[in-house]
């Protein structure tokens, strides 16, 4: 197949798919993993060092981040992750901000297949019908409800001398109840174990 060639089968696929015509480049999951209430994703620009300097800091100095800002810094030291400085000494800055979003603001991801280029072609993996899932015959299924809320940490790993972001990582959380605080400091261990990671749509549960 010639390099022109496979690049009309990709944007055709995408098409079909409904997907980015970029993102059928490398293959992804045919649903996006949802086997718990929990879903990171993060993304690296550039790596830091292994146990950098770093200050934490939340954008808002509310009591629940300020206990939010206390958890990221003992894990921070128990994972390994950094060595836990003032802000004034330290050499990376990781920044945070926290809160309740509805559930349809958690980013989705496309279900209703995928597509794999190799060397000896493209590969395709569609749903055809499916009473669940999105589905080339059964179209698009309806979403789930969204009237629950979804608990939100943003970390930014920030160098302090360039203000170049090094890291960044989401952790969201569907809430069930009123323990909110529970579910916000739980969140920071997996959030943590993270840091210099690039990882999509990773579910994660909390005990």
């Amino acid at each position: 197949m010639t390099i022109l060639a496979r690049t009309a089968t990709i944007a055709g696929l995408a098409l079909l798919l409904g997907l980015p015509q970029g993102a059928v480049a490398q293959q992804a999951p045919a649903r996006a993993p949802d086997a718990g209430p929990g879903m990171l994703t993060a993304q690296v620009f550039s790596k830091p060092p292994e146990m950098p300097g770093g200050g934490v800091s939340p954008y808002d100095d509310s009591g629940l981040n300020l206990r939010v800002k206390a958890d990221f810094e003992a894990q921070l030291a128990a994972q390994q992750r950094g060595r836990v400085e003032s802000e004034a000494r330290a050499d990376y800055l990781l920044l945070f901000e926290s809160g309740i979003i509805p559930a349809e603001d958690v980013p989705q991801g496309p279900s209703l297949g995928s597509a794999e280029v190799t060397e000896s072609g493209v590969d395709v993996s569609v749903n055809v019908w499916s009473l669940e899932e999105d589905s080339v015959l059964g179209g698009r299924q309806e979403q789930p409800d969204v009237d629950s809320s979804v608990f939100h940490i943003n970390a930014v790993l920030r160098e302090r001398s360039s203000g170049k972001v090094a890291w960044q990582g989401d952790a969201y959380y569907r809430l069930s109840g009123p323990e909110t605080e529970r579910v916000a400091r739980a969140m920071v261990a997996p959030l943590v174990e993270k840091i210099g990671q690039s990882v999509a749509r990773e579910p994660f549960e909390i005990d």
